[in-house]
């Protein structure tokens, strides 16, 4: 498990699965979008060299054809470059830092990923109202500003200290 913190809201990232937590709500995306981040964070550490689908795969721990697909995603909405043939692979398209988590799942989850109405009412607007509908709207917009302002290089050191402090004890020997 992977955490992100700051003073209004915590972004965990378990088993595939990014979960924001205001402290107040929750919100879990697919495992899909948790690949794709995976996916991102090996490309970023190859560093300017292109990297192979089944290379990639194995680093992210993500079956290739599904990778494959999610390349391909991230491909058409300009997070990744794909070149085919010899010298070909693929790539970040521009810095991890210029990458926010928002542009991730837009590019998974597809630009409504977030409902207009969190109980699913399709007459829910702003002439006419759910119960809840304010919260909503302010709940979803406070989760896209998380997003937006949350960089592909956050996730990626955050990842780095948990796994600093991952480091096996030595072990002893008896003599």
């Amino acid at each position: 498990m992977v955490i992100i913190k700051d003073d209004d809201y915590i972004i965990f990232f378990v088993d595939l699965c990014i979960i924001l937590v205001n402290y107040d709500d929750m919100l879990c995306f697919s495992q899909t979008t948790g690949y794709a981040v995976r996916a991102l964070i090996c490309l970023d550490q190859r560093r300017d060299r292109a990297g192979l689908i089944r290379e990639v795969a194995k680093c992210a721990n993500i079956p290739k054809p599904y990778l494959a697909r999610i390349i391909n995603d991230l491909t058409y909405k300009g997070l990744v470059t794909a070149k085919r043939g010899y010298q070909g692979g693929i790539a970040l398209a521009r810095p991890a830092g210029d990458i926010s988590l928002l542009q991730v799942v837009e590019a998974i989850e597809g630009p409504d990923w977030i409902a207009p109405c969190l109980l699913g009412l399709n007459d829910c607007t702003s002439h006419k109202t759910c119960p809840i509908h304010v919260f909503w709207q302010r709940v979803s917009g406070q989760l896209k500003d998380i997003l937006s302002r949350t960089m592909l290089t956050h996730v990626m050191s955050s990842t780095k200290r948990k796994q600093a402090h991952r480091r096996p004890s030595p072990r002893r020997v008896a003599v």
